[in-house]
């Protein structure tokens, strides 16, 4: 070690855990290591961890060194789950104002803009191991290298707690191959395990987790920055040595049925799945899980992603919040956070409760982004 420092910012907090051990940042010889260090809660990202990793990453852009930075989450279980969204949920049922709702998102979005567009001197390698969910997408799936591990579970859950996959998501997803893939992961929250999130094209890499460490040391021990491709490479399992892709079988329906050319609207995926599950588990399943959502969150989601295809990344995340500025106004939100955090009755009571009844989703969509 050249050094090993905690580069924190104190800042209030009512939680157990100080916001000055929330993220850990180490340097190892000019490279560092990045811990987002929430382990109890999951490593759920929150602002103070975010005002901790923004001017640490805007510090190396601005010095304009080769590094290598390695992210990764406290223990086996997470990378980061997500959003504190509970948090949100009770800043609104305490009747807080819109701006200090929505302060979560306007920082977070700048994060996930700042990772996105790393120069090519900082290597940002982020560890998916373990739980990889919403706000961990955000500040993943933008970067330059996603490492997957055995232990991996990506999804975006987002339309059951009746809001919207953030964070980039209108980006990223209509962007996977096959076209639709994209749509379907986000429309009914489908996980992806291990090998999978390679396959789908969420991870750039996939390393066992029992490599995790070797791994970890070799990135940061070489010369600042320029090994971190060939230490992938030698850890790195091919595609074609691994589990086929699990929805392999179904990418062609998928295809069919979420690909934008195909399906113009929510309406036109319910009745092709409905065509599909009198003979497929994949058709039954899915048109189960969709009509299980909020209704809202399916038409937002649709509209985001299909506008995303030809918006830029930070076009995106204008436009991601707007609309979850507005799921914070209304009403979906909320009965989501109960139903599965709060209450934990599984049975959130949408508003409206079916599709027919969403006239549209304009609100959402207050401006042009282009």
């Amino acid at each position: 070690y050249i050094s090993s420092q905690k580069l924190c910012t104190q800042h209030s907090s009512s939680q157990t855990q100080t916001a000055d051990d929330c993220v850990l940042i180490e340097e190892f010889s000019g490279n560092y290591l990045v811990t987002l260090n929430r382990a109890k809660a999951l490593n759920a990202l929150n602002i103070d961890m975010i005002n901790i990793l923004t001017p640490f990453y805007q510090k190396l852009v601005s010095t304009k060194k080769e590094c290598t930075v390695v992210m990764r989450g406290a223990g086996d279980k997470a990378f980061c789950a997500g959003g504190d969204v509970r948090h949100l949920y009770d800043l609104g049922r305490a009747g807080a104002d819109i701006e200090q709702i929505t302060e979560f998102f306007k920082l977070e979005y700048e994060l996930d803009h700042v990772l996105g567009t790393l120069p090519s001197y900082v290597h940002n390698v982020c560890l998916l191991n373990g739980i990889t969910m919403g706000g961990g997408v955000g500040v993943s799936v933008h970067g330059r290298y996603r490492v997957a591990t055995n232990n991996t579970l990506f999804a975006m859950p987002e339309t059951g707690i009746g809001f919207y996959t953030d964070v980039g998501g209108s980006y990223f997803l209509p962007r996977l191959v096959p076209k639709g893939l994209g749509l379907f992961l986000a429309l009914n929250g489908y996980r992806l395990k291990g090998a999978d999130v390679l396959h789908a094209g969420i991870a750039t890499h996939y390393v066992d987790q029992q490599h995790m460490a070797s791994l970890t040391q070799d990135l940061l021990s070489g010369k600042p920055g320029v090994s971190a491709l060939s230490v992938l490479s030698k850890y790195g399992v091919h595609h074609t040595k691994l589990a086929p892709f699990t929805l392999t079988p179904d990418l062609d329906a998928i295809e069919r049925i979420f690909d934008f050319e195909h399906s113009k609207c929510v309406e036109d995926i319910v009745a092709a799945l409905e065509t599909l599950e009198i003979t497929s588990d994949f058709g039954a399943n899915t048109l189960k899980q969709l009509l299980s959502v909020s209704p809202t969150s399916l038409k937002v989601v649709h509209r985001a992603l299909s506008q995303g295809r030809t918006l830029s990344l930070q076009q995106c995340l204008d436009m991601e919040f707007d609309i979850v500025s507005e799921f914070m106004r209304q009403h979906d939100f909320y009965e989501g956070i109960r139903a599965q955090l709060v209450d934990k009755d599984r049975n959130p009571k949408w508003n409206p409760s079916n599709l027919k009844d969403v006239e549209n989703v304009d609100s959402y969509f207050p401006k042009n982004y282009n």
